[in-house]
């Protein structure tokens, strides 16, 4: 049974969903499927669909998630946190500037990465989050969130 999201993090929840159907258009495309969710199906256009959801969404959801959730983090929590992006960071940046068969590959193991980091967080990371942070913490959390992402313009409302 899914897990019912916090009003308050309900924002980082909307992105997953944006990250989700963008691991899925890339696995698709990579493996060129004849049914790839709208997604273009050669390395370039590939590329520009990741490079877009970077600029768009990854960035300012990672800084989001490392600032506001970080100071409430384990250790270990926050280390998979700032690994995990940094990763999926860095194999975005290769495949900016490989070769194209290396350019596959980068794309390939960034969507996987993206599905598993969305799946830890949404299962793990923040049930873990509601259920440690104060009413009072995670309001502020809630607030901050909202400011960054959804009065951005980025996202569907917290409310929703």
């Amino acid at each position: 049974m899914a897990h019912r999201r916090s009003r308050e993090l309900k924002p980082l929840s909307s992105e997953h969903q944006q990250a989700l159907l963008v691991a899925f258009q890339l696995k698709k495309g990579i493996a060129g499927h004849a049914d790839s969710a709208g997604a273009p199906r050669d390395l370039d256009g590939l590329l520009a669909l990741a490079r877009r959801y970077e600029d768009s969404v990854l960035r300012s959801h990672t800084q989001a998630e490392e600032d506001l959730l970080g100071r409430h983090l384990s250790g270990d929590d926050m280390r998979r946190l700032q690994g995990e992006h940094g990763e999926m960071r860095r194999l975005l940046e290769v495949a900016r500037q490989a070769p194209q068969a290396q350019r596959r590959s980068a794309l390939s193991e960034f969507a996987d990465l993206l599905e598993r980091h969305c799946h830890w967080e949404e299962r793990e990371l923040f049930p873990r989050c509601e259920a440690q942070l104060g009413a009072e913490a995670l309001s502020v959390v809630g607030h901050e969130l909202e400011r960054r992402l959804v009065l951005a313009g980025r996202t569907v409302t917290a409310r929703g």
